[in-house]
């Protein structure tokens, strides 16, 4: 059933929470110059080899930290009084339940990736078999417009809607999560209608409005250097947060879908439990 009220409290959540939104607008800028320094970092010995793993560890664990601790803030947030580093020091325990589920969404991830190489070839054998009057009425380049769609669902809607509920479960309650609650709860988040439409808006937004405008690009042919460097300048930003409000707006409905029943007795600060 659609519970549209739980969607505007979750965009609500995400505009009264000043704070982590502002910690999100500069902590992921940080993190991705950290990254690019990392790739910087040479391997032509033992000891250069030992301090890529070492860095590449630490910035993880800080990404897990940073992005798991949202999961638990938001969810925290429902019970009132909690501390602000509260839901990050509980993530920052559970990193490896985390990092299971952060494997589990590479895996399928990577597998989706892999769909790619028959954009061409799989509309095509389709199209093959459909007899001649339908094929009159449906052509290829539609096909592969569906296929793309299809790609498109599968690696920003699907996988994520599996995935995040149960990474938002091993967060709050590390491995734990993974058992009968926790899949209880997971259960409870998936088969709720309005986390969907939360997952497929947030899809349209974060990652094909965000494309969009990082492709308004100035015309090269009568463009300058400044003017391109303003372009970027003010397209950058507002990219940037479209992509940022529709992750925080699916975390922030996570951690309302996926309350169990004994939650509160768990969150620090909650005067009820």
């Amino acid at each position: 059933m659609i519970r549209l009220e739980i969607v505007r409290d979750a965009f609500l959540d995400c505009i009264r929470n000043g704070r982590l939104l502002l910690l999100h607008i500069f902590a992921n800028p940080v993190l991705f110059g950290l990254f690019a320094l990392w790739l910087l970092i040479p391997v032509a010995s033992g000891f250069h080899l030992l301090l890529n793993f070492i860095v590449a560890v630490g910035l993880l664990g800080v990404v897990i930290t940073l992005h798991a601790g949202t999961l638990n803030y938001y969810s925290d947030c429902q019970f009132g009084g909690t501390p602000y580093f509260s839901p990050f020091r509980r993530a920052l325990r559970h990193l490896l339940p985390v990092a299971v589920c952060l494997a589990v969404f590479c895996v399928l991830w990577l597998s989706v990736e892999k769909l790619e190489s028959f954009q061409i070839t799989f509309p095509a054998y389709l199209r093959s078999t459909f007899p001649v009057s339908l094929r009159r009425h449906v052509t290829q380049s539609s096909l592969e417009s569906m296929f793309t769609a299809a790609i498109f669902f599968l690696r920003w809607i699907l996988v994520p809607a599996f995935v995040l509920p149960l990474t938002f479960q091993a967060a709050d309650r590390g491995f734990r999560g993974f058992g009968k609650d926790g899949l209880s709860a997971w259960s409870k988040t998936v088969f709720n209608l309005s986390f969907w439409i939360v997952l497929f808006v947030g899809a349209l937004i974060g990652v094909l409005g965000s494309g969009k405008i990082m492709a308004l690009t100035p015309d090269f042919k009568t463009s300058t250097l400044h003017g391109e460097l303003a372009s970027l300048t003010v397209r950058l930003p507002i990219a940037y947060l479209l992509g940022l409000f529709p992750w925080l707006l699916a975390c922030s409905m996570v951690g309302r879908c996926g309350l169990t029943a004994d939650r509160g007795s768990d969150v620090p600060g909650n005067a009820g439990a």
